[in-house]
């Protein structure tokens, strides 16, 4: 014989009790204040919440950067969208040299997971005079030697590096 499962066993409630039997108390209301059959316990319903304008922002937000603007270099026309042309803007203005332009890429491209130094690598490393990697390679190994030492030494610059014109003074 197979197991009942528990949605066959029926349910049977407490008001086939009698009158006279039926107690009050706590989660047992007199029997004129309970709920007639059918009847809902909160009639005017729950109160409709506020709809999110959030998603329509999202939407309206991705529309306006989907729309296709004419952008002109020179003699030539291109048609691209507005999150395009953009981009293009923010990165001119950092070419620039716009810091304002610099923390949002900097911000946008930590967001999107961009390396913008990744090819620049040889560059920043031509960039570096050896006096000035000198001055690097000092930092790291002062740095190096804080963590064994608890006080670090004074790190004295290259001869000509120095300022000239603490000597005129």
């Amino acid at each position: 014989m197979p197991a009942k499962s528990g949605s066959d066993t029926p349910v049977v409630l407490d008001t086939d009790r009698s009158d006279a039997e039926y107690r009050v108390g706590p989660g047992c209301p007199p029997k004129e204040f309970q709920f007639k059959p059918g009847q809902s316990g909160n009639p005017r319903g729950a109160k409709r919440k506020t709809p999110s304008i959030e998603s329509d922002l999202k939407a309206l937000l991705e529309r306006a950067l989907n729309k296709k603007v004419k952008l002109r270099q020179g003699e030539r026309e291109r048609i691209v969208t507005k999150a395009e042309a953009g981009i293009e803007q923010l990165v001119n203005q950092f070419a620039q040299g716009d810091r304002h332009a610099w923390r949002g890429l900097m911000t946008l491209a930590d967001k999107v997971g961009v390396d913008l130094a990744a090819g620049q690598r040889k560059a920043i490393e031509e960039a570096l005079a050896p006096n000035h990697q000198a001055i690097i390679d000092a930092y790291i190994a002062r740095q190096k030697d804080m963590k064994a030492a608890s006080s670090p030494s004074p790190v004295l610059a290259p001869p000509e590096l120095l300022d000239d014109d603490s000597e005129n003074s």
